[in-house]
């Protein structure tokens, strides 16, 4: 799994998220967001967008979801998280409205995530 910079888990923190678990051993049936080079971030109930904008923000080198809107033309935190979904490899998340993981492309995950993930929603897959 990949470091994050100590200021970077900090605007995770303050996002509603908890520390990352390894996608095998993490509890699926509450929210997440899940991303392959940290791990399973279980996120405070209505916080997965922020969160997803925060890791969008973090593959552009920037510091948050606002900042990655400005910089990309998008939306935040609509567009940003989803932007963040549809080309992040190893990408899905769980909301604490819906019970169905979600990701974006199939291609964007393994056979053995799909495993794990169970049955998943595909948003941008045509």
């Amino acid at each position: 799994m990949t470091d994050l910079t100590p200021p970077q888990w900090q605007a995770l923190l303050e996002a509603g998220v908890k520390e990352p678990q390894p996608l095998h051993l993490a509890d699926l049936s509450v929210p997440f967001v899940y991303e392959r080079t940290v791990g399973v971030l279980h996120c405070a109930a209505g916080k997965h967008r922020l969160a997803m904008s925060i890791l969008l923000a973090f593959a552009h080198n920037c510091d948050s979801g606002i900042e990655v809107g400005e910089r990309l033309g998008l939306d935040f935190p609509d567009e940003t998280a989803d932007r963040w979904l549809e080309i992040t490899p190893g990408a899905a998340f769980m909301s604490s409205v819906g019970r169905k993981v979600q990701a974006g492309k199939r291609a964007n995950l393994t056979l053995i995530e799909k495993r794990w993930l169970g049955d998943i929603q595909y948003l941008f897959d045509e």
